[in-house]
């Protein structure tokens, strides 16, 4: 296992993991068969089962990643492997009606076809099953392109646009990129976040919270959300649980 990988999975475990379950107090995951999507290292599997769930399945696209995932638990958590197992595959390929909970941390902005992806979630839930998700910064926030458009100034990725940063990285690439999503970033406002959260057929928002942190900053962020057309560019990140239920029907 290289080093690098080794530090971030510590990091995760002890620093970031924490502050995720944290955000959600309400949540008892004992007992529970549950989808950690999009795995990569496996730190949060890892604390999943920790924490008592019967039965987790990490799962992630980035096969070196699910190999050191599988290769740590083996070394370092073999207690835990009856009850963990990681897969490099796509999420369709699982079972239906299976999963008590899948969890989702910092992905969501990441997913081009977020309306897809979250009705494919919902057939891999028993009925009464749960979404949990943590994800941000949001596009239009202050940093919201993660760094990957290399702009100095906040805001400045929305004031220029896309094309602007695109054409500017393209100076100095041999692969030349045409959009946001050859960067991995969805581009999602707020809104349209919550558009497809409420849209979902037999989904339902049981929680949804913005600017969810300890730290002052925020605070003064939320202070701008109050202002209608300032809302978009002032919130950072979201926090929500959607749950299946089953398709009213008339009577």
């Amino acid at each position: 296992m290289k080093e690098k990988d080794i530090l971030y999975f510590n990091t995760e475990k002890e620093e970031k993991n924490p502050i995720f379950f944290r955000r959600f107090p309400e949540l008892n995951f004992n007992g529970l068969k549950i989808l950690d999507f999009g795995c990569g290292h496996g730190a949060l599997s890892i604390d999943l089962a920790l924490k008592g769930a019967a039965e987790v399945t990490g799962i992630d696209l980035n096969c070196d990643l699910v190999d050191f995932a599988n290769e740590n638990l083996k070394t370092n958590y073999a207690g835990l492997m009856d009850c963990i197992v990681f897969k490099c595959m796509d999420l369709k390929d699982l079972a239906d009606d299976y999963f008590d909970i899948i969890i989702s941390k910092a992905s969501f902005e990441h997913v081009i076809d977020l309306d897809i992806l979250l009705a494919v979630m919902k057939n891999k839930l028993k009925m009464g099953g749960k979404i949990v998700s943590g994800f941000g910064p949001l596009y239009n926030s202050p940093w919201g392109d993660h760094n990957r458009l290399r702009h100095q100034l906040p805001w400045t990725h929305v004031i220029y646009g896309e094309k602007y940063f695109i054409e500017k990285l393209n100076r100095n690439r041999s692969e030349k990129i045409s959009n946001l999503h050859d960067l991995g970033l969805n581009g999602y406002s707020l809104n349209k976040y919550q558009h497809i959260f409420n849209t979902v057929e037999e989904l339902v928002v049981v929680d949804f919270r913005t600017n969810v942190s300890h730290k002052f900053a925020m605070r003064f962020f939320n202070l701008f959300t109050y202002i209608p057309f300032l809302k978009e560019f002032f919130t950072y990140n979201i926090y929500c649980v959607l749950c299946r239920r089953p398709k009213k029907t008339g009577v």
